[in-house]
Parts: C-alpha cells; sequence; structure tokens
C-alpha cells in the first residue's frame, strides 16, 4: 500500500463542530442516564423505607453505571440521526447496571438469598423489550422477548406493594415511578438496534407523557426525601397536581418534537412546565398561607427555573439568553449553598445522601430545563423532507 492510499484516522477527519456536537451529545446521555439512576434509588428508597441506607457503594455501582449506559445510548441515538448503524455491541449498554453484582458481598448475597436480583430483573426486562420493539415479524424469539418484558414491568409495578398498597396514593405513586422509570429505559434500549421503531405523532406524545410521568415521579421522590418520614401523599396534591400534571406536561413536549422534527415547530408550547403552578389556584381561597412551607414558591420556582434555562440554551436573542442563563445558573447554585438547610445536617454536601439529593435534583432541573428547550430548538435540516408527510402520520 502506498503512502497515497493511506486513510487518515477517522477522528482527524471530523470537524471540530462534529466532535463538540458529539461531546455534548454524549455528555447529555450521561447527564439523562445520571439523573435517571438517582431517581430509581429514591423508588428504591420508598421501597425500603426506613431501613434504606444510601452509602458511597450507591455512588459507584448505581449512579456512575446509570451515567455510563446514559453516555452509551446517547451515541446509538446520535448514529441513528447522522443515518448510520451504531455499533452492535452498544445493545448491550443496560448490562452495566448489574454493576453491583460485581462487588463481591452482594454477589454471594445474590447466590444465598436473592439479594440484588432487581438488578437483573432491571437489565432483563430492558434488552428484552429492545429486541421486541425493533423486530417487528412475529417470531418466537419476538414473542418471548415481549413476555419478558412485559412481565419484568408487571413486576416493578407490583413491587409498589412493598411501600403502600397499591390502591392508596403511595402506592400509586410509587409503582408509577417504578414502571415509567423503567418503561424509559426500555425505549431507550430500543434505540440501541440497527432498525429503531418508527415513531409518529401518538408516539412521540405517549412517549413525552411517560417521560414527563417519570420526571415528575422522580420530582415527588426527591420531595420526600427533603420532607422525611413526615412526608404526606395525598390524592390531589401529589396524584393529580404533580403527576397527573408531569404526565400532560411531558405529552406537550412530545408533541412540540414531533412539530419541530416536521418542520412545523410552535415555540409557544416551551410554556407548558408553567402548569405545575396549577396546584396554587387553591390557595387563591387563603393567599396567606399559599406560600407556607416554601411548597408554593416551590411551584413557581420549578417551572421558571425550567424555563429560563430552555430560554438560555435554545432562545434566539444574545442578551435574553445571557440573561436566562445567569438566572438558570443562579437557582442551581442556589440549592447548593442552602441544601442543609433545607434538608437537615443529613443533606450536607459532604455526606453521601447529600450527593444523592444534590444530583437528583440538580438533574431534574438539568432534563427540565432541555426538555423545555424543545419548541424552541432550530429545525432539523431533513425536516423539509418531512412536511408532506405530516398529514399522513
Amino acid at each position: 500500500m502506498t503512502a497515497d492510499t493511506v486513510r487518515p484516522p477517522a477522528a482527524a477527519s471530523v470537524p471540530p463542530a462534529g466532535r463538540r456536537r458529539h461531546a455534548s451529545v454524549v455528555l447529555t446521555g450521561a447527564l439523562i442516564g445520571l439523573t435517571w439512576s438517582a431517581a430509581l434509588r429514591g423508588w428504591m428508597v420508598q421501597l425500603a423505607g426506613a431501613e434504606s441506607t444510601i452509602t458511597w457503594l450507591t455512588i459507584v455501582f448505581v449512579l456512575l453505571p446509570g451515567a455510563a449506559v446514559g453516555a452509551l445510548l446517547a451515541q446509538a441515538t446520535e448514529a441513528h440521526a447522522r443515518g448510520r448503524t451504531p455499533r452492535r455491541v452498544l445493545v448491550w449498554a443496560p448490562v452495566l447496571l448489574a454493576a453491583v453484582l460485581l462487588h463481591p458481598p452482594m454477589l454471594l448475597l445474590l447466590l444465598r438469598e436473592g439479594y440484588g436480583s432487581g438488578s437483573l430483573l432491571v437489565v432483563v426486562t430492558a434488552l428484552s423489550a429492545g429486541y421486541a420493539l425493533t423486530h417487528r415479524r412475529r417470531s418466537l424469539p419476538t414473542v418471548l422477548c415481549g413476555l419478558v418484558a412485559a412481565g419484568g414491568l408487571v413486576a416493578v409495578t407490583g413491587m409498589a406493594t412493598l411501600a403502600a398498597p397499591l390502591g392508596t396514593a403511595r402506592g400509586v405513586w410509587v409503582g408509577a415511578l417504578g414502571l415509567t422509570l423503567l418503561m424509559v429505559l426500555c425505549l431507550a434500549a430500543a434505540l440501541q438496534h440497527a432498525r429503531p421503531p418508527l415513531v409518529g405523532r401518538g408516539a412521540h406524545i405517549g412517549i413525552g407523557a411517560v417521560c414527563g410521568l417519570a420526571w415528575a415521579g422522580a420530582l415527588r421522590a426527591f420531595m420526600a426525601a427533603v420532607v422525611g418520614p413526615d412526608s404526606q401523599v395525598t390524592w390531589v396534591n401529589t396524584i393529580v397536581w404533580i403527576l397527573l400534571v408531569g404526565t400532560v406536561v411531558g405529552g406537550v413536549l412530545g408533541y412540540a418534537e414531533w412539530r419541530r422534527s416536521t418542520g412545523r415547530p410552535r415555540p409557544v408550547l416551551a410554556t407548558a412546565p408553567l402548569l405545575f403552578a396549577g396546584v396554587l389556584l387553591p390557595g387563591l381561597l387563603h393567599p396567606t398561607a399559599m406560600f407556607a412551607d416554601g411548597i408554593g414558591g416551590g411551584a413557581i420556582g420549578v417551572p421558571v427555573l425550567g424555563l429560563a434555562g430552555a430560554y438560555g440554551l435554545a432562545g434566539r436573542r444574545t442578551w435574553a439568553r445571557v440573561v436566562c442563563a445567569a438566572v438558570f445558573l443562579t437557582g442551581l447554585t442556589l440549592w447548593v449553598v442552602v441544601a442543609d438547610d433545607v434538608g437537615g445536617p443529613g443533606f450536607a454536601l459532604d455526606t453521601v445522601r447529600g450527593v444523592w439529593a444534590t444530583v437528583l435534583y440538580l438533574g431534574l432541573l438539568l432534563t427540565l430545563a432541555l426538555a423545555t428547550a424543545i419548541p424552541l430548538r432550530a429545525v432539523p435540516p431533513t425536516s423539509e423532507s418531512l412536511r408532506d408527510r405530516v398529514d399522513r402520520i
């Protein structure tokens, strides 16, 4: 082979803009994975109750593997966006979520008493769902994977009975949180295959609703951690004003992504998170108690921070983007400063519980900003060719 036929390394042929885009996609995936794993740990806290203890092993075997899985799944998603086939090995990325079994004491507990089997259930369900969703031909492997995935989802939902009966508000919340977190992982696992499922308007709305419900359930887990054992889960304040509203907000943002992908963006949909402030409407009858214990302030502060972060990411006016980004970063920093004052000494950043709570809360705010920015983002170049298919989806 002569010198003039040697191809340069692949990295050298990628322009700087492409490398920056790749890095941002991977970092975004890692952030989403980290937030997902922190929310999963919050779900585990509700199952275990007072016996739950968060140690530094939580960071090593739960949060870090979640971030790694998110980064790997993001790479596969970017490959599809560029019209390429992801590396086949990425299909197995969810296996990293069973990293806790690398800890010898946990492996022994699994073999002797079955502890740690939950992590295997999550991995097997995600892998099975990924295969079933991307192989539409009716075959024995597809049917078996579909049944395994459905069984895993039912089992995770049923685990809520460890926290409370499914007929109670707490049981519904814990069950919905576990179910939707696993559904999000299953959907992400499907993106690693060579032929991910095609999604239209209804699927966009449905996926958005599932993600919104998972996000709202995770926010309620953070609130429960802050309040402690005195946290009360009710049908109105939790199920309606948090979970139901979160589902609606997610569905609206999913619809916004469908419109953006078809070249018909609607920026006004970025205001959807303000629906969370609807919990304050009944309080208008008692305005002096609306903001008692900081609850009303949070109902306004969280969606406003999400909007500020979204405009800082994808706004059109430079000066407004700078102002909104400053507001958003100030909101993030504020929690770091007052964490131990709000949640007590156990939320200090030099404690593992404080690290977990901070990762969960800041991750929820960052993912809210990313989702809220969807209606504000630029229309993808391929959307022009999709406009003539809008009415057929």
